[in-house]
């Protein structure tokens, strides 16, 4: 009799907790002070502020620039200080348009062939087209059959030496031949501290235009962003691109990182639906394909492939990249990974069988998208760890920990650069 008391105790103790379990409180994504989450040096500058109140949206602060250059939206903490950095340039730049030199320079330069930044905006936004949701798709479970990635490998596009051109002109660069001219850009941004490649329109239209002039005109350009740019963001600055991307034509680059992608094993619908995927820039690009270097001879990267394929935004494909170099770290520095997979979010699980989730992301409130990840049965484990580089609500950490996950907060983006 007592043992049935026991067994009939237990039982509503488990019904109990399965009840609170379903009724858990969630919560909304918050909106915060920009005050409390960056510093003041970047809040504010002689050329544009940022608005105060900042929502998350997809993991993601979605912070407002507004400049003499226009408003920008900017996606992230990473993508704040990136633009910021950009409107540094931007003045520096016009400064350098207003000299005698230039208007010189000007006028001895040649026509300009081709000028096509193209499918931009006049106020440029981080997500262009797809979804604005942050990175908070690819946490969720995304069947790719296949379907997907064939259709993006098969659909209509340019092949061979024309794909160059068209990864050029997508991200804000202009297709021009001319010999020496890419490089003259490239030593251009690098002087400023920005990506040759940026999704920025109005740096990009102005990058061709200086760069174009440097070039025809024989106009010596000397960019020193540490003159006008505060210390911490200079130092920011120089590591935010990779050397690469600034010291390497954009055919080789292209070359390069398809060559990575193929070496993964991934099929060759997937390397053709991920290089034609519009939304990567070609300097995100190489940083994808360094990450997949990074985890050379680990099983199941050609998974990353395939999933970094059907990127959607800008956001995505940022975060995609982000994660994948995370886990590169974790194998680097932590602990190595043995077996990636990538059944939407992207894990790595070690010899031991801890499973390591990179989250590449500022704000996780406890949304029902959170607590649908956390309880998911493919991602279970001995142990089982998040590795964030921002941060979670106390409620978000605790439910977290209730169903068996470490939370870790200590990856650093400025580390990893």
């Amino acid at each position: 009799m007592k043992r049935r008391m026991a067994a009939l105790g237990l039982m509503a103790a488990t019904v109990l907790a399965a009840g609170a379990w379903a009724e858990t409180h969630y919560e909304a994504e918050p909106v915060l002070r920009a005050a409390d989450l960056v510093g003041s040096e970047i809040l504010r500058g002689p050329r544009y502020t940022v608005d105060s109140r900042v929502p998350v949206k997809g993991f993601l602060y979605r912070f407002t620039i507004r400049s003499d250059f226009g408003t920008f939206d900017a996606h992230g903490i990473h993508m704040l200080q990136t633009r910021v950095r950009e409107i540094y340039a931007l003045g520096q730049l016009e400064d350098m348009s207003k000299t005698k030199e230039f208007a010189t320079a000007a006028g001895n330069a040649l026509a300009r062939p081709v000028t096509s930044t193209v499918n931009m905006l006049v106020n440029p936004v981080e997500t262009i087209t797809g979804l604005p949701d942050g990175v908070g798709r690819l946490f969720d479970r995304i069947e790719l059959g296949g379907e997907k990635v064939y259709q993006a490998a098969t659909a209509p596009g340019a092949s061979g030496s024309e794909q160059v051109a068209d990864v050029s002109k997508r991200v804000g660069g202009i297709a021009v031949t001319a010999l020496g001219y890419e490089k003259e850009r490239r030593d251009l941004a690098k002087g400023l501290g920005v990506d040759p490649y940026t999704t920025n329109p109005v740096l990009a239209k102005k990058l061709d235009d200086m760069a174009w002039v440097a070039f025809s005109g024989r106009f010596g350009i000397q960019a020193a962003t540490s003159a006008v740019m505060p210390y911490s963001m200079v130092m920011s600055a120089v590591t935010i691109t990779n050397t690469t991307v600034y010291d390497t034509p954009a055919a080789d680059l292209l070359n390069r990182a398809k060559a990575t992608f193929v070496a993964t094993g991934a099929s060759d619908a997937a390397v053709t639906a991920l290089m034609k995927n519009p939304q990567y820039s070609l300097s995100v690009l190489a940083a994808l394909a360094q990450g997949c270097q990074r985890l050379q001879g680990v099983d199941g990267v050609a998974s990353v492939v395939g999933f970094a394929a059907i990127a959607r935004t800008q956001d995505e494909t940022r975060g995609v990249t982000a994660t994948v170099n995370m886990l590169a770290r974790h194998h680097e520095s932590a602990e190595p990974i043995t077996r990636v997979s990538a059944p939407g979010p992207i894990v790595g699980r070690t010899a031991r069988g801890k499973l390591v989730l990179p989250a590449p992301v500022d704000y996780v409130a406890w949304t029902e998208r959170v607590a649908r990840l956390a309880g998911r049965e493919d991602l279970r484990a001995p142990t089982r760890s998040v590795w964030l580089s921002g941060r979670m609500s106390p409620h978000a950490a605790r439910e977290s920990r209730a169903r068996g996950w470490a939370v870790d907060e200590s990856f650093t983006i400025a580390a990893e650069r």
